[in-house]
Protein backbone atom coordinates (compact mmCIF):
# COMPACT_ATOMS: atom_id res chain seq x y z
CA UNK A 1 0.00 0.00 0.00
CA UNK A 2 0.99 3.63 -0.47
CA UNK A 3 -0.14 6.89 1.11
CA UNK A 4 0.05 10.13 -0.87
CA UNK A 5 -0.61 13.60 0.51
CA UNK A 6 0.11 16.12 -2.28
CA UNK A 7 -0.43 19.23 -0.10
CA UNK A 8 2.60 18.35 2.05
CA UNK A 9 4.67 16.32 -0.41
CA UNK A 10 4.20 12.90 1.19
CA UNK A 11 4.46 9.69 -0.83
CA UNK A 12 5.02 6.87 1.64
CA UNK A 13 5.09 3.11 1.78
CA UNK A 14 2.55 1.70 4.24
CA UNK A 15 3.91 -0.83 6.74
CA UNK A 16 1.51 -3.21 8.45
CA UNK A 17 2.00 -2.88 12.20
CA UNK A 18 0.47 -4.65 15.18
CA UNK A 19 0.40 -4.32 18.97
CA UNK A 20 3.66 -4.47 20.96
CA UNK A 21 4.23 -6.14 24.35
CA UNK A 22 3.08 -3.15 26.42
CA UNK A 23 -0.28 -3.10 24.59
CA UNK A 24 0.38 -0.03 22.47
CA UNK A 25 0.28 -0.03 18.70
CA UNK A 26 3.62 -0.46 16.99
CA UNK A 27 5.06 2.37 14.91
CA UNK A 28 6.79 2.16 11.52
CA UNK A 29 10.39 0.97 11.54
CA UNK A 30 11.36 3.45 8.83
CA UNK A 31 10.96 7.19 9.41
CA UNK A 32 9.64 7.76 5.87
CA UNK A 33 6.97 5.01 6.03
CA UNK A 34 3.58 5.09 7.70
CA UNK A 35 2.14 2.28 9.79
CA UNK A 36 -1.35 0.89 9.27
CA UNK A 37 -2.68 -1.05 12.26
CA UNK A 38 -3.54 -4.38 10.64
CA UNK A 39 -5.96 -5.29 13.44
CA UNK A 40 -8.10 -2.29 12.55
CA UNK A 41 -10.28 -1.17 9.68
CA UNK A 42 -9.07 -1.27 6.09
CA UNK A 43 -8.94 2.14 4.37
CA UNK A 44 -12.06 2.54 2.25
CA UNK A 45 -14.29 0.27 4.37
CA UNK A 46 -16.78 1.46 7.00
CA UNK A 47 -14.95 2.35 10.20
CA UNK A 48 -11.93 4.35 11.28
CA UNK A 49 -8.79 3.11 9.54
CA UNK A 50 -5.67 4.58 11.13
CA UNK A 51 -2.19 5.29 9.82
CA UNK A 52 0.57 6.54 12.09
CA UNK A 53 3.80 8.20 11.09
CA UNK A 54 6.83 9.63 12.83
CA UNK A 55 7.07 13.39 13.32
CA UNK A 56 10.85 13.30 13.45
CA UNK A 57 13.78 10.93 13.76
CA UNK A 58 17.25 10.98 15.24
CA UNK A 59 18.58 12.96 12.27
CA UNK A 60 15.69 15.40 11.71
CA UNK A 61 12.19 15.54 10.23
CA UNK A 62 10.27 12.39 9.26
CA UNK A 63 7.24 11.51 7.11
CA UNK A 64 4.58 13.43 9.10
CA UNK A 65 6.72 16.48 9.90
CA UNK A 66 4.31 18.73 7.97
CA UNK A 67 1.06 16.94 8.86
CA UNK A 68 0.01 19.96 10.96
CA UNK A 69 -0.14 22.03 7.74
CA UNK A 70 -3.09 20.09 6.33
CA UNK A 71 -6.31 22.05 5.98
CA UNK A 72 -9.97 21.10 5.72
CA UNK A 73 -10.63 20.01 2.13
CA UNK A 74 -7.08 18.78 1.40
CA UNK A 75 -6.89 15.39 -0.31
CA UNK A 76 -5.18 12.19 0.76
CA UNK A 77 -4.81 9.13 -1.45
CA UNK A 78 -4.37 5.50 -0.43
CA UNK A 79 -3.41 2.89 -3.02
CA UNK A 80 -3.98 -0.71 -1.96
CA UNK A 81 -2.09 -3.86 -2.95
CA UNK A 82 -4.39 -4.30 -5.99
CA UNK A 83 -3.46 -0.78 -7.22
CA UNK A 84 -6.92 0.61 -6.36
CA UNK A 85 -6.60 4.26 -5.29
CA UNK A 86 -9.05 5.81 -2.84
CA UNK A 87 -9.39 9.53 -2.18
CA UNK A 88 -10.01 10.92 1.30
CA UNK A 89 -10.86 14.51 2.24
CA UNK A 90 -9.56 16.21 5.39
CA UNK A 91 -12.48 17.05 7.73
CA UNK A 92 -10.61 18.42 10.75
CA UNK A 93 -7.33 18.39 12.66
CA UNK A 94 -7.16 18.06 16.45
CA UNK A 95 -4.29 18.08 18.95
CA UNK A 96 -4.79 16.06 22.16
CA UNK A 97 -2.69 15.53 25.29
CA UNK A 98 -0.91 12.24 24.50
CA UNK A 99 -2.77 10.31 27.21
CA UNK A 100 -6.21 11.83 26.53
CA UNK A 101 -6.78 11.10 22.84
CA UNK A 102 -10.30 9.60 22.31
CA UNK A 103 -9.26 6.14 21.11
CA UNK A 104 -12.80 5.07 20.11
CA UNK A 105 -13.21 8.16 17.92
CA UNK A 106 -9.81 7.55 16.32
CA UNK A 107 -9.76 3.73 15.98
CA UNK A 108 -13.37 2.63 16.52
CA UNK A 109 -16.50 1.93 14.54
CA UNK A 110 -18.02 4.50 12.22
CA UNK A 111 -20.93 4.64 9.78
CA UNK A 112 -18.49 6.27 7.33
CA UNK A 113 -15.28 5.08 5.67
CA UNK A 114 -12.69 7.22 7.44
CA UNK A 115 -8.91 7.40 7.46
CA UNK A 116 -7.33 9.01 10.51
CA UNK A 117 -3.68 10.03 10.47
CA UNK A 118 -1.80 10.34 13.74
CA UNK A 119 1.60 11.62 14.80
CA UNK A 120 3.35 13.19 17.76
CA UNK A 121 3.07 16.90 18.56
CA UNK A 122 3.96 19.35 21.29
CA UNK A 123 7.09 19.23 23.41
CA UNK A 124 9.49 16.31 23.63
CA UNK A 125 10.23 14.97 27.11
CA UNK A 126 13.69 13.37 27.02
CA UNK A 127 13.16 11.55 30.32
CA UNK A 128 9.97 9.88 29.08
CA UNK A 129 11.18 9.69 25.47
CA UNK A 130 7.75 10.88 24.39
CA UNK A 131 5.98 13.94 23.04
CA UNK A 132 3.29 15.45 25.26
CA UNK A 133 0.63 15.69 22.53
CA UNK A 134 -0.82 13.75 19.58
CA UNK A 135 -1.99 15.31 16.34
CA UNK A 136 -4.90 13.56 14.60
CA UNK A 137 -6.07 14.41 11.09
CA UNK A 138 -9.59 13.09 10.50
CA UNK A 139 -10.52 12.32 6.88
CA UNK A 140 -13.51 10.76 5.10
CA UNK A 141 -13.67 8.79 1.86
CA UNK A 142 -14.64 11.06 -1.03
CA UNK A 143 -17.98 10.39 -2.72
CA UNK A 144 -17.85 8.77 -6.16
Amino acid sequence: MRLRIPAIGVSATVERVSVVEDGTRAVPKNEWNVGWYRGGYVPGTLGNAVMAGHLDWTNGPAVFWNLKRLKVGDTIYVTDSRKVERKFIVQRTVVYPFDQAPLDAIYGKSANANLNLITCAGKYDRALQNYDKRLVVYTTLAEG
